[in-house]
């Protein structure tokens, strides 16, 4: 990980919109891309990645009216993912939705849509509510953590991945392959990212992970190292889903 500041990031991206404090203005405005977290009115999805993008003000801060283009340039500025996977995401996500033109972050938790259950920091939605639960839940996010540091001292490696991935399956029943693909793919994009370049290899600190999922907030002195591309994701996903198979058959890891 990069020691360098967060507020490095260059403040030449149009400003969005700002959102209301019971205090008045939002003590962050005009300070470009500094943390602050959602207030009344604000919209948040289950997904801490996008979260974050509106709480550093990469995305709306109210987190509401977001276009494709507007979501792929945030996934792009904020975590230096490649221009392809970040249109396959954000295009990728209104469709899923069945909403073409702009989405709020509150419509990711629609249930089964692309939110779902077996979720590593989020409680399933059992009550059939069209809207699953969008707050971290303490018990999981520490349940992640503490499998973390099995091959690698205090690092989350892919192969903490699929195993922490295996437990909540066999908790939560199987998902269906979209769902289980979308799944895999939300943990390794969160490590290929903040753990850097090297992240296939030598995972992420459980204590950015920590950071990142619990406060929905960029870890302190991270920024982005390399640019997390889609056939790399693939390669990580890949590695997930085949160790997945093998835990679940008792087979021994092999290497990345």
């Amino acid at each position: 990980m990069s020691s360098s500041s967060t507020n490095s990031h260059p403040s030449t991206q149009t400003s969005t919109p700002e959102h209301e404090h019971p205090q008045g203005s939002c003590p962050v405005t005009g300070k470009t891309y500094n943390f602050c977290p959602a207030q009344a009115g604000d919209v948040r999805s289950p997904c801490p990645a996008l979260n974050a993008l509106a709480n550093h003000g990469y995305l709306p801060r109210d987190g509401k009216n977001i276009g494709p283009l507007d979501l792929a340039r945030a996934l792009k500025s904020g975590y230096n993912i490649s221009s392809v996977l970040a249109y396959i995401l954000s295009f990728g996500s209104l469709l899923l939705l069945g909403q073409y033109r702009s989405l709020s972050l509150s419509d990711l938790a629609r249930h089964n849509l692309i939110e779902h259950n077996a979720s590593l920091v989020h409680k399933d939605d059992r009550n059939g509510a069209e809207y699953a639960p969008t707050k971290v839940n303490k018990r999981l996010l520490e349940a992640l953590c503490a499998q973390g540091g099995k091959v690698l001292p205090d690092r989350m490696t892919l192969e903490d991945a699929a195993h922490i991935r295996v437990k909540r399956e066999a908790e939560c029943g199987q998902l269906d392959g979209v769902h289980a693909e979308i799944a895999r793919g939300e943990i390794v994009i969160a490590i290929g990212v903040l753990g850097g370049k090297d992240a296939a290899k030598n995972g992420v600190t459980i204590s950015a992970l920590h950071e990142w999922l619990q406060h929905e907030r960029l870890p302190a002195g991270w920024k982005p190292d390399h640019t997390q591309g889609l056939y790399q994701t693939y390669k990580m996903t890949k590695y997930v889903r085949d160790r997945m198979g093998e835990i679940k058959a008792q087979k021994p890891p092999v290497k990345l």
